[in-house]
C-alpha cells in the first residue's frame, strides 16, 4: 500500500513540476515544494527496513549549511569585513537600511535565499529516499512513467506549434514576461531541458527492452520480426514511440543548446550503449532504431530549418550571451568571498547590470557562472563538493552493476541525461525551473540507486 501511495506521489509531483508551467511561478513552486516532501515521507516509510546507507548526506548538510550562512544576521561592522561590497548595495536598495544600517544577512534578497534553501532542501530529501526506495522497489515503472510523461508533454508541444499558437499556453495563458513558449513551458529551452533528460532515460529502457528480447531469440530477421509482434516487442515499440516524439518535440523547439546538448552527449555515451548490448545482431538493431529516429526526426523538421538555425548564430557573441556572461564575472568579482546570495542575481543586475540596459537580465545564461556570483567561495566549494561525490558514487554504482541489467541500462540513460543537462546549462539555465529540477532529482536517485538481489529484496519487504 506504502510503495502504491509512494509512486502515485512521485508521479504527481513529476507531473505538477512539467505541467504548471515548470512551477516557475510562486503559486506553483510552494506546492511543489510540499509534493517533494510528500514523496519523500512515503518513500522513506516503504524504504524503513532498507539497509542501504544515506546517499550524499555530508554535501547535503554542507550545502545547507553554507546556504544558511548567506542568512545569517551581521552587525554593519562585521559585514563590511566579510563582504565589502554587501552593504553598498544594500544601501541603494533598501532606504531603512540606508538610514540606519544595522544588522543585515550576507544575501542581498534574504527572501529570495530562504525560498531557494527550501526548496534544495525538499530536493534533497526527495533524492535521499527515493534513492533508498528504488533499491527496494526498481526503476522500470518509474522510467516508463517518465517516458509516457514525455510523450504527452511532447504531443502538446509539436499540436501547440502546429496550430500556430506561439503566445498563449494552454491556449488562454500569456506569460508576464514576452518570450518563446513551447508546450506548457514560459521558454522552449526549458522545454528542450526537460525532454533532454527524458530521452537518453527513455532509450534506455527501449535498449534494455531490446537486449533482454533479443537475447532469448535466434539471431535471424525473421525471429526479431517475430519478436517485434510479441508482447514485449510491443512494449518496446510503444517506448520508441514516446523517444521518437520527444526527439521530434525538441528539434521542433529549435533550441540550440537543447540540439547540441542532446547530440554531444549521445554520442559520448553511444560506445557505452554499444557495448552493453551482447553481439552484433542486436547492435545492428539499435543501429537502426537510432538511424530511424534520426530520419524521422529531420525528415518531419527540415535539414534546412535547423541549419538555418545554426547558421544564423552570432558565435562571436554567442547569440548575446557573451554580454550576460561579462556581467556575472563582474559580480562574481565584486563577492568573491560570500556572493550576493543564492537566488539574488536578478537584484544584483539592478545595479551591476552593463550590457543590453533595454531590458533587465535576471539570470546569466550560465548557471556555473550564476552560481559563482551569487555563492562566491561560501558556496561554490561545497557545491563542488557535492558534484564530486554524485559522481564518484555513481561510478561506484556502475561497478557493481551486473551488466546489460536493467538497471545498468537505467543508470546509463540517468547518467546521460545528468551529462545533457549539465552541457545545456552552461548556455542556459533551464535547471531554475523547479519542474526540471524535480527531474533532475530523479535522474539522480536512478543513478545513485543500488539494486538488490530478488533474494535480498524479498527479505527487505517482509
Amino acid at each position: 500500500m506504502i510503495s502504491t501511495l509512494t509512486r502515485v506521489a512521485v508521479v504527481v509531483t513529476l507531473a505538477w513540476g512539467v505541467f504548471a508551467f515548470g512551477a516557475t511561478y510562486l503559486w506553483a513552486s510552494q506546492p511543489l515544494m510540499i509534493a517533494c516532501v510528500v514523496a519523500a515521507g512515503f518513500a522513506w516509510l516503504a524504504s524503513r527496513q532498507s539497509s542501504q546507507p544515506i546517499v550524499l548526506l555530508a554535501p547535503i548538510v554542507i550545502v545547507c549549511a553554507a546556504i544558511g550562512a548567506q542568512l545569517v544576521p551581521l552587525p554593519q561592522a562585521a559585514l563590511l569585513f566579510v563582504s565589502p561590497n554587501t552593504p553598498a548595495v544594500l544601501a541603494q536598495i533598501y532606504l531603512l537600511y540606508a538610514l540606519q544600517s544595522g544588522a543585515h544577512a550576507l544575501s542581498i534578497a534574504p527572501a529570495a535565499t530562504w525560498h531557494a534553501l527550501a526548496l534544495f532542501m525538499a530536493f534533497a530529501a526527495l533524492l535521499v529516499a527515493l534513492t533508498r526506495w528504488l533499491s527496494l522497489e526498481g526503476t522500470r515503472w518509474l522510467l516508463w512513467a517518465v517516458a509516457v510523461m514525455g510523450l504527452v508533454l511532447a504531443l502538446f508541444g509539436v499540436g501547440q506549434k502546429a496550430l500556430g499558437d506561439g503566445i498563449r499556453i494552454y491556449g488562454f495563458w500569456t506569460p508576464i514576461m514576452p518570450g518563446t513558449p513551447f508546450g506548457p513551458f514560459v521558454n522552449r529551452n526549458h522545454f528542450a531541458g526537460w525532454v533532454l533528460m527524458a530521452i537518453p532515460l527513455t532509450l534506455g529502457l527501449v535498449c534494455a527492452g531490446i537486449a533482454r528480447g533479443l537475447s532469448r531469440r535466434r539471431p535471424t530477421w525473421r525471429e526479431r520480426l517475430l519478436w517485434l509482434g510479441s508482447v514485449d516487442g510491443s512494449r518496446v515499440m510503444l517506448a520508441a514511440t514516446c523517444l521518437v516524439a520527444m526527439a521530434l518535440a525538441l528539434v521542433m523547439t529549435l533550441s540550440r543548446s537543447g540540439m547540441a546538448a542532446l547530440a554531444i552527449a549521445l554520442t559520448l555515451s553511444g560506445a557505452a550503449i554499444l557495448r552493453g548490448v551482447r553481439g552484433a545482431d542486436r547492435r545492428s538493431f539499435i543501429w537502426l532504431l537510432a538511424l530511424s529516429v534520426g530520419f524521422l526526426v529531420v525528415a518531419w523538421v527540415g535539414v534546412d530549418v535547423v541549419a538555418n538555425r545554426f547558421a544564423g548564430t552570432s558565435w562571436t557573441e554567442f547569440d548575446q550571451r557573451r554580454g550576460a556572461w561579462s556581467d556575472a564575472l563582474d559580480i562574481a568579482s565584486r563577492f568573491v568571498a560570500t556572493g550576493t546570495g543564492l537566488n539574488t542575481y536578478g537584484t544584483a543586475t539592478l545595479i551591476f547590470q552593463r550590457h543590453d540596459l533595454a531590458q533587465h537580465y535576471a539570470q546569466a545564461h550560465n548557471d556555473y557562472l550564476q552560481l559563482w556570483a551569487e555563492g562566491g567561495l561560501l558556496l561554490t566549494i561545497p557545491a563542488v563538493v557535492f558534484v564530486r561525490a554524485l559522481v564518484a558514487g555513481i561510478a561506484s554504482r556502475f561497478r557493481e552493476d551486473e551488466r546489460y541489467s536493467t538497471a545498468w541500462w537505467a543508470r546509463t540513460g540517468a547518467a546521460t541525461g545528468m551529462l545533457a543537462i549539465a552541457l545545456q546549462e552552461a548556455f542556459d539555465f533551464s535547471l531554475q525551473m523547479p519542474g526540471n529540477g524535480v527531474l533532475f532529482v530523479v535522474l539522480c536517485a536512478i543513478a545513485l540507486h543500488k539494486p538488490l538481489r530478488p533474494a535480498a529484496r524479498s527479505v527487505a519487504r517482509t
